[in-house]
């Protein structure tokens, strides 16, 4: 029995903060800024995707090295263009949305969003010192 009162101290514990609970205004905030992000990747139309395309990739390498959630939104953002180059499709060529093409572009670009919201998610700052110090008192 002693041994089960010394294992009970070093159980896991779970998360306190944003993570415990659901909070509906940084859910919106993901949702809109990722949305924004994405409608944005139009601007990699034309040759200036050979600008940003690098630096929001090594701007995504520099935070990856700093352990920052930051890196996924700078990784996923390239990704976006997939979005765009089927929406372009789409209207320049009769039937590209039953093409494989199409499906391909659709599913980098949802990837980019999925990385761009959940880097959001995370990298967004919470409230977690107000709870823990509260929790803690």
């Amino acid at each position: 029995m002693t041994a089960n009162h010394n294992t009970t101290p070093h159980a896991p514990k779970t998360p306190t903060g944003s993570e415990t609970r659901f909070r509906p205004a940084r859910a919106v905030l993901v949702i809109v800024l990722t949305v924004v992000l994405a409608a944005s990747s139009i601007m990699m139309v034309g040759p200036q995707i050979l600008l940003i395309v690098p630096v929001a990739l090594l701007a995504g390498i520099v935070f990856a090295l700093r352990r920052s959630f930051w890196s996924l939104v700078c990784f996923g953002y390239p990704f976006t263009f997939g979005l765009i180059s089927a929406g372009i499709g789409c209207s320049e060529l009769p039937d590209y949305e039953r093409t494989t093409a199409f499906a391909v572009s659709i599913g980098i670009g949802l990837v980019g969003c999925v990385l761009i919201a959940v880097g959001l998610w995370k990298a967004l700052p919470g409230r977690n010192e107000k709870e823990t110090s509260s929790g803690s008192e």
